[in-house]
């Protein structure tokens, strides 16, 4: 993704050699029909962006692209790590950057993936001006989301939160948002409708429909099963923890892109994050 190839084009630039490891798998943005709000490469797909960021690093020599999952990082009797690839294959490496991303575990919708990147989407910033004025709703299944749901009312002034049976709110926030015209429902959803690309209803549990042209979703995540397997010191929400230089917990792993909590998961955050991390890691080189 773009917090690993940001980091891999600061290294070669700066004379070190990389190996970028890419399962070859779809990108969790995969869906998504163009990257807003990208500085000079505004509303380019994700498979544009990475098939123009890899001939960038390709043209400076020094990096190589292997496309397998990685299945083990261990380090040897030299305190090197050990890459093994699920080809049976093992690269050492004096230093690991990991850009996995997080595992996206996506409610129970009937529908949700025909929708998803289009209609249903995770950041407002990166599509809510391509949904602007449209009949907003917002699954929420974390707190935060009813606290900040004025934010929304950027891009709509129909807006709907579909809170889960978890979420509760106090009188006083309830009555924030009615000031606001921001109607809360209860009913849970589970489905959506519409033409198979653009969403006209959501589908609540007594059968109703409430007609919506966009809905605002963040899935629950957890770590991958090789972070796991590394057992990084992660934050309170199992994020892994790092210093200011991308550090980790284990001497010489480094981590940055949306495995880290940065306040926002998008494109430009992880760009910034792998150069960084990129940068830390030769100056931690240089100084040993």
């Amino acid at each position: 993704g773009p917090a690993g190839l940001s980091a891999a084009l600061t290294l070669v630039r700066s004379l070190r050699s990389v190996v970028v490891f890419d399962a070859p798998t779809p990108p969790r943005n995969a869906a998504s029909p163009g990257i807003g709000g990208l500085l000079g490469r505004e509303m380019t797909t994700p498979a544009a962006l990475k098939t123009t960021a890899m001939a960038e690093i390709d043209g400076y020599g020094g990096a190589r692209f292997v496309s397998q999952t990685v299945t083990a990082l261990e380090r040897d009797a030299h305190d090197d790590f050990i890459i093994s690839a699920e080809d049976g294959t093992a690269t050492r490496a004096a230093r690991v950057l990991l850009a996995c991303g997080m595992v996206d575990r996506f409610p129970s919708i009937a529908g949700l993936e025909d929708y998803w990147g289009t209609s249903v989407i995770y950041c407002p910033f990166c599509h809510g001006h391509e949904l602007r004025g449209g009949r907003w709703g917002v699954f929420v299944n974390r707190a935060v989301m009813a606290e900040v749901a004025e934010i929304y009312l950027t891009w709509t002034d129909d807006l709907m939160l579909f809170l889960e049976p978890d979420i509760t709110l106090d009188a006083d926030r309830e009555a924030a948002l009615a000031t606001n015209g921001i109607v809360v429902e209860r009913r849970r959803v589970v489905g959506l409708q519409g033409d198979g690309s653009v969403l006209q209803a959501v589908e609540l549990d007594d059968g109703t429909r409430a007609d919506r042209s966009a809905l605002v979703l963040w899935p629950m995540q957890e770590q991958t099963a090789l972070v796991a397997a590394l057992g990084p010191e992660l934050d309170g929400d199992g994020y892994v923890a790092v210093d200011d230089g991308y550090r980790t917990s284990i001497d010489r792993l480094y981590a940055a892109g949306d495995l880290l909590y940065a306040g926002h998961q998008n494109v430009n955050t992880a760009i910034h994050m792998g150069a960084l991390a990129a940068a830390a890691m030769v100056l931690d080189r240089a100084i040993g």
